[in-house]
């Protein structure tokens, strides 16, 4: 794993640990985060175009249900910028109404 360390202002080291992916239309696909609950990583997540993609922790990502209002945990659209925390054994589920690329790059923490 590619330690965390900010040696300069807005400017970290490549990931060796990364997830690619090509969403297939309204299908979620998970990825487990490596290690254990101990290891705490950065994760950088990007997308292609300007897709609708929803990223939920440690369950199933679902697309939002045409005109109605609806509350989920754990459960966010990615945008520009995208970055969490998450540990080693947490799941991240993908989904998108189209067939967008996603990538996660994980950064471990000390």
């Amino acid at each position: 794993m590619t330690q965390y360390n900010m040696n300069y202002t807005d400017c970290f080291p490549f990931s060796d640990t990364t997830f690619n992916t090509l969403l297939a239309a309204s299908t979620a696909i998970a990825y487990t985060v490596p290690g254990d609950s101990t290891m705490s990583y950065r994760a950088s997540f990007s997308v292609s175009s300007s897709a609708e993609v929803f990223v939920r922790l440690n369950g199933t990502a679902a697309v939002p249900v045409s005109n109605t209002g609806a509350t989920t945990t754990y459960q966010e659209r990615i945008g520009p910028n995208f970055v969490r925390y998450v540990k080693g054994g947490d799941t991240l589920s993908f989904i998108s109404t189209g067939t967008p690329q996603v990538g996660v790059s994980l950064l471990q923490l000390p």
